[in-house]
């Protein structure tokens, strides 16, 4: 998981808000495709060269926003130090629907290029959290030789999938069921592929939600 750098320069910081704050608010008045440099940089009040110094191109800052968004939605329903077990895993699997369902509900550009930046954005925000949960807790028990990137990146797209597929769609069930049902595929496989990989109750005993 990237972490929001906290010894960024506070100019630094406040201009990057700036321009996330604008290219947001245009989000949800017109399609990503139309929006340009120039209308972003107008409604941040900064220069396309103070733009350009920051981001390379508008996808670039968009990514900034849904990787900076996700991480503060985490934080939020996430103890300070998270560990692998199955409430963490649960709370990020809620985390996941929840804020997909509050970011599609705010923005619905018809541009094709959306979706799969969110997608890619979130997806590698989750197998980095995945992983490092992984890697601190030190499991073993893998069987076949499966390397625990690779669990972390499967894990990652069975709480994504799911999650954004719910999000685009009439969000029945609820998230909380949908939740509920991710956890039981996921420990499920688990205990089939890595029973060593399988999260623990706080008491420290495996457990399946």
């Amino acid at each position: 998981m990237t972490l929001i750098e906290k010894s960024v320069d506070p100019r630094v910081k406040r201009t990057r808000q700036l321009l996330q704050k604008a290219f947001f608010e245009l989000l949800t008045e017109k399609d990503i495709g139309t929006i340009s440099i120039q209308e972003i940089t107008d409604r941040a009040t900064v220069n396309r060269a103070t733009f350009y110094a920051h981001f390379p191109d508008k996808y670039a800052l968009l990514d900034s926003i849904i990787r900076e968004m996700f991480q503060q939605g985490l934080a939020q329903r996430l103890p300070p130090a998270p560990i692998w077990n199955v409430e963490n895993l649960r709370a990020l699997v809620r985390a996941t629907f929840g804020f997909l369902e509050e970011f599609h509900h705010g923005c619905k550009p018809s541009s094709q290029a959306f979706d799969p930046m969110v997608e890619r954005a979130i997806q590698q925000e989750l197998a980095s959290v995945l992983l490092d949960w992984l890697k601190q807790a030190r499991v073993a028990g893998m069987r076949s030789g499966v390397r625990v990137e690779f669990v972390a990146s499967i894990i990652s797209w069975a709480i994504f999938g799911p999650a954004v597929q719910w999000s685009r769609q009439e969000r029945t069930p609820s998230a909380d069921e949908m939740t509920r049902q991710t956890m039981l595929v996921i420990t499920e496989g688990l205990s089939h592929l890595a029973p060593g990989f399988l999260p623990t109750e706080r008491n420290g005993q495996s457990s399946k939600p």
